[in-house]
């Protein structure tokens, strides 16, 4: 076998085209790394120490190849939305900063030092001082449309794009200028990832996708580019089919597809275009089934996708469950060290 990578030459060698000994694998770990450390994810999110510590005992543990944080919430946080932190789930939105379109006019964009931002960007520089020269370390934030939805509602957001297109725009860049300043403070050798789950296909139309979403998720990734020196990420949830061409066209290096997707689909369609990454199932595999369950999904993805001509990353489909059992985790990362290795003859770029 080929002499073995850290996960940081593994991400390098696959986006550059290079030879990799076997397919990375990103599990999109997220709040789960609390429960690694056996604390609250309430505290878990009030704190860049334990942030820090939990992503780091997360990767100790279970050896993936990505590790990420960010204020995917934190930047509609400091606008004004109002969010409930459960002790041990997801936080949800209790109120909405730009309520009525006239509250655009007062809005103030924030600044970095805000503490629910600068909190993830403490854990994110704390991360990398740790662990940053064996595993690649993103600052991960909400695309400019989902921030949009955080800030409005996402069913108010819905009937500006139909009814007041030029305040939806408005309300778009509002929230592009408020998240660059934030890539722009991200500490050296940081990476980024984006993800943009209320301009789903499953929520929206191709057509407003086009309008609305993809030219500030094209800015966005743009500024990571040229900010890291390095493409990002993109991960949008649902049935995205009918827009794949489109997310290649925003630049992303890596385009994150949900389960839903027919990962062999994707790779015919824009496999060449960036790497692909994805799909074990989250809830059905990770979460509920068993480690045989999840190695053999593994299979699947990787049969499925392993050979796309602009590689392939093993990952979740989307976010990991925060209860998922960690047998399952320790499943996944096994799976692709096993169906995703490479001969050391092998050039391309997930092929099996």
């Amino acid at each position: 076998m080929a002499t073995e990578m850290t996960s940081l030459e593994r991400v390098d060698a696959l986006l550059a085209g290079k030879q990799v000994d076997r397919i990375p694998c990103h599990p999109f770990i997220g709040d789960h790394a609390a429960t690694v450390l056996g604390v609250p994810v309430s505290d878990y999110h009030r704190s860049a120490r334990l942030m820090a510590k939990a992503q780091v005992a997360a990767w100790r543990l279970y050896g993936h190849d990505w590790v990420g944080v960010g204020p995917v919430l934190g930047i509609a946080e400091a606008v004004g939305t109002v969010f409930h932190y459960p002790e041990q789930a997801a936080p949800y939105i209790v109120s909405h900063a730009i309520a009525d379109p006239v509250d655009l006019d007062s809005a103030v964009l924030p600044d970095v030092a805000d503490p629910r931002i600068a909190l993830y960007l403490e854990a994110v520089q704390a991360i990398h001082a740790e662990i940053g020269d064996r595993v690649p370390v993103s600052l991960n934030v909400r695309s400019p449309f989902s921030t949009a939805a955080n800030l409005r509602g996402a069913e108010e957001l819905m009937r500006d794009l139909m009814y007041r297109p030029a305040f939806a725009h408005r309300l778009l860049r509002f929230a592009l200028d408020a998240t660059l300043p934030v890539l722009e403070a991200a500490p050296a050798g940081i990476r980024f990832g984006t993800s943009d789950p209320v301009a789903s296909g499953s929520l929206i139309s191709p057509r407003h996708y086009r309008e609305f979403a993809k030219p500030y998720e094209q800015e966005l990734l743009a500024a990571m580019r040229r900010i890291s020196g390095s493409p990002g990420l993109l991960h949008i949830c649902g049935n995205t089919k009918k827009v794949w061409a489109d997310m290649a066209d925003t630049g992303a290096g890596f385009l994150s597809l949900d389960d839903v997707v027919d990962m062999a689909a994707a790779k015919e369609a824009i496999g060449d275009r960036a790497v692909l990454v994805g799909n074990v199932r989250p809830t059905e595999s990770m979460f509920l089934g068993t480690p045989e369950l999840v190695r053999e999904n593994v299979r699947e993805c990787v049969a499925a996708a392993g050979d796309a001509p602009g590689g392939f990353m093993l990952a979740v489909g989307c976010g990991l469950p925060i209860p998922t059992p960690p047998a399952n985790v320790h499943a996944l990362v096994q799976a692709a060290k096993e169906f995703g290795s490479f001969a050391p003859d092998r050039e391309v770029r997930g092929a099996l």
